[in-house]
């Protein structure tokens, strides 16, 4: 089956013939105007007398000429392209570099890092097994939380960590 695309591209080329032709413009009579303004466009366009004579040919092709080898034509007052340029660009990474240092000397703390336990807290909030015959107690000492788990079953010998 022809997509509509296809059907409308065959239908403007009048290629479109048949039950095809009848069943297209019967389901979308509105491009009927359309098609008439095309082709009417199409012919104004071929016409060899509408084409106009340009005032100034060189200067058109000059600039073509311009464009095509790679070059643009040096326009008075355009400064804006210096406006990225290398010293600039240089002193941008330098204040970025600044701002980044200050960042990191005000956002990071300092501190005597020599005890890793110096600042550390814990608090075990919930202690509860999924197994009823396990009881889960905790002990707090000094620098230290110990959980124990009582009433697991042994591990078999090749998994115990005792050994």
């Amino acid at each position: 089956m022809k997509t509509f695309e296809e059907k409308y591209t065959a239908w403007i080329d009048g290629v479109l013939e048949g039950e095809e032709l009848r069943s297209f413009e019967h389901e979308y009579p509105l491009l009927i105007q359309h098609k008439v303004e095309y082709l009417k466009l199409r012919s104004l366009l071929r016409n060899e007398d509408y084409r106009p004579e340009l005032a100034n040919p060189d200067f058109f092709t000059s600039q073509i000429m311009f464009e095509v080898s790679g070059r643009t034509a040096v326009r008075p007052g355009l400064k804006s392209s210096l406006w990225f340029g290398l010293p600039r660009l240089a002193w941008g990474g330098v204040g970025v570099l600044s701002i980044g240092l200050a960042l990191f000397l005000v956002l990071i703390p300092r501190g005597n890092n020599s005890d890793p336990n110096a600042n550390y807290v814990a608090e075990v909030l919930h202690t509860k097994t999924a197994d009823p015959k396990v009881k889960a107690t905790v002990e707090n000492r000094k620098d230290i939380t110990i959980i124990k788990l009582e009433g697991l079953d042994r591990l078999p010998p090749q998994q115990d960590l005792h050994h």
